[in-house]
């Protein structure tokens, strides 16, 4: 036997590595350490999906919830059922069975496991296959509904919990003419109905509740000389509709057996799944998890699921939601295409919205102003609050977005916080541009994956960009004129990246390398002559004859280090430090070489000025704007200088060669904020 000293050495031992581990993966969390490089396989890396639009060839056949061990999350069939579990059986040989969603559902809050969901699935052309071999019963998932326990469980007679939605999709079609009607009203006021109904032989069911058209709402159930009165005037106003569907219902709580011959079967977690023919125009295609109450899915064929799924690690907090697609894969870039074209009056309106800095779930306000409003404050929605009333004024022709749209150590699942960050955009038919920030990839989603999504939504102009030229998210969107060859207007938008990868030399943050500089010189040139045929299109001024004038802009995130030479013309706040790149890889003046009259960016989201560099040349034409556009979201930290939150609008006129600006803040959307004149006759000017 050991001696007790030897003993309690050994246990001191244990607890001091304990402790150590647990203050490593900590530090780990916050990303105060990285230790991915030190383990032989990444257990940290992000488990959201690659793409959001799966393909569309595949029937899915049954869904499953289960846990997976943490240390064993990276097995690709950690989670996932066995092949004979499910819908079918085992389908491996016809190339059908489970896929696992990358996605934890406990959104890295356990320390001991992930939940992952789980759907199996086979193409189409193997499902024939698998009917015709085995004789089996052709069906496939239609529909999704979720148990909500507090709000079925109050639904009379509702002893089965089962969702509302799945009671009203089974009676939407059971409409009785007015004798049924006055049977049903007569056996209810024992409140059970015995004997057989048009639908069923042997139904033995409490009444839920009784629609009345005019109204809409339910009648009283009691057997009073009232409820009586009130249910026969109701009838006689039922008598006056035109069509069958009109009539009076009477709703009923089915039995399981009932729910099972519609197609609806329980399976676990509060879901419900409903089965039909897979050439239903129905059939579920792909399934998606989002989370959090304030979740949206901007996706026009997808459905998301209002109730969350129960009974996993992170519903408490902020909850899963099932979303789910029908038909097939949408090409969103044609399907959802707005082009860009100048308007009668010659303008062009730009909402830049910087810094909005989304979560997953509704977001921790930073620094609001007044302080008095901290209290409560959710960051999300109040910047949607305030994204939804600029837009509302504003009426922009495009939107850019010039990065951290969210806020990656907050969005555990980057996908709810970009779907959130976009919809405002999407549900309005507003085109919009976005660039990387160096924060929008410390989520769960890769820089590349992000700049994927980004660009794949609905009225998106983003674009991923050549693989061959450094970073994500490298394009020029351009304004057509009177023919869609003509370009009025060109826009360049830029990865800033993140984070210097040389950080003995140049601390800090990275830069725009020189090959996306050459990329945007190639750009330029490849317009010239859409360019040259714009500006040969005419209008008239006061009975003159006049040509339109091209203009250019550039966006990103991180702003160049010319942004710290204060010494010259500024209008707006210069509230904190420029954070820009130790290194000045020539950006400036490689944009101005190409026409770029403007730059705008975020980053330091408590500036908003507009600073005009003309300190090398100012008698000639050497000269550029630089501006912020302000940060915007509740998300991302304020408070230098009681600064409340902003967007920058740009105004583009191609008659007068024109670019003007102004901003709005949170506290007062209706007014205007340091307008100025950027460009007037294609020359950059400083008029307020």
């Amino acid at each position: 036997m050991l001696p007790r000293r030897v003993c309690r050495s050994f246990s001191y031992v244990v607890a001091l590595l304990f402790v150590a581990v647990v203050l490593l993966l900590l530090a780990n969390k916050h990303q105060i350490v990285n230790l991915n490089q030190y383990v032989p396989y990444d257990l940290f890396a992000s488990t959201a999906p690659s793409f959001f639009q799966p393909p569309s060839d595949q029937f899915l056949l049954d869904i499953s919830i289960n846990s997976c061990a943490f240390y064993n999350s990276k097995n690709p069939n950690c989670g996932k059922p066995g092949p004979r579990e499910g819908q079918f059986g085992d389908i491996t040989e016809y190339e059908g069975g489970w896929l696992r969603l990358k996605k934890d559902l406990c959104l890295g809050k356990s320390w001991v496991k992930k939940e992952v969901l789980s759907v199996k699935e086979i193409n189409h052309v193997n499902f024939q296959k698998v009917l015709s071999k085995f004789q089996l019963p052709d069906e496939v998932i239609v529909d999704i509904a979720v148990q909500d326990v507090e709000g079925d469980s109050k639904i009379k007679g509702n002893k089965l919990k089962l969702p509302k939605y799945v009671i009203e999709d089974y009676h939407k079609q059971k409409t009785y003419d007015g004798a049924t009607q006055d049977n049903l009203i007569e056996q209810n006021k024992d409140e059970v109905l015995d004997g057989s109904t048009p639908d069923s032989s042997k139904a033995s069911h409490k009444i839920q509740e009784m629609i009345y058209p005019e109204t809409g709402e339910a009648s009283g159930k009691g057997d009073s000389t009232n409820d009586a009165d009130d249910n026969d005037e109701k009838h006689n106003k039922r008598g006056k509709t035109a069509h069958q569907n009109d009539l009076t219902r009477v709703y009923y709580i089915p039995t399981k057996d009932e729910l099972t011959k519609l197609g609806w079967r329980y399976k676990s977690h509060g879901i419900w799944l409903k089965y039909g023919p897979h050439n239903s125009k129905d059939a579920i295609t792909a399934v998606d998890i989002l989370f959090g109450l304030d979740a949206v899915d901007p996706r026009p064929n997808w459905s998301l699921v209002k109730q969350p799924v129960r009974g996993v690690c992170s519903s408490a907090g902020i909850p899963p939601f099932i979303t789910y697609r029908r038909g097939p894969k949408l090409d969103y870039k044609k399907e959802y295409k707005k082009p860009l074209v100048i308007n009668e009056n010659a303008e062009f309106k730009i909402l830049q919205v910087a810094d909005l800095h989304f979560s997953t779930g509704f977001g921790k306000c930073l620094n609001p102003e007044p302080v008095s409003s901290a209290s409560g404050c959710q960051a999300d929605p109040r910047t949607l609050e305030f994204v939804n009333k600029v837009l509302d004024i504003e009426q922009p022709d495009f939107v850019v977005l010039t990065g951290d749209q969210i806020f990656g150590s907050a969005a555990p699942d980057s996908e709810t916080a970009v779907f959130k960050a976009l919809n405002p955009f999407i549900e309005r038919k507003i085109p919009f541009a976005v660039v990387l920030g160096n924060h929008d990839a410390e989520g769960s989603l890769s820089a590349k994956e992000l700049m994927g999504l980004y660009s794949d939504l609905p009225y998106s102009v983003a674009a991923m960009g050549p693989e061959s030229v450094d970073g994500y998210g490298n394009y020029i969107a351009t304004v057509q004129g009177k023919s869609k060859s003509s370009v009025a207007l060109s826009f360049y938008f830029v990865d800033s990246h993140a984070y210097s990868e040389n950080k003995k030399v140049f601390p800090g943050y990275d830069w725009i390398k020189e090959n996306q500089l050459i990329y945007m010189k190639e750009e330029a040139e490849s317009i010239k002559d859409g360019v040259a045929e714009f500006q040969k299109e005419k209008f008239t001024e006061n009975g003159e004859s006049k040509n339109k004038i091209h203009l250019s802009m550039a966006f990103f995130h991180i702003p160049l280090p010319e942004y710290k030479k204060l010494n010259q013309p500024t209008i707006g706040q210069q509230r904190e430090g420029v954070i820009s790149p130790m290194y000045n890889s020539g950006a400036r003046d490689a944009f101005h070489d190409i026409g770029v009259k403007a730059i705008s960016v975020g980053h330091d989201h408590c500036n908003d000025y507009c600073l005009l560099d003309e300190e090398q040349s100012p008698n000639d034409d050497n000269k550029i704007w630089l501006c912020y556009g302000g940060g915007s979201g509740l998300g991302g930290y304020g408070g230098y200088g009681g600064y409340i939150r902003r967007m920058r609008t740009f105004v583009l006129n191609t008659a007068k060669g024109e670019i003007k600006s102004w901003k709005r803040a949170e506290n007062e959307p209706e007014k205007k904020i340091d307008e100025q004149v950027l460009v007037s006759g294609r020359n950059v000017v400083n008029w307020k």
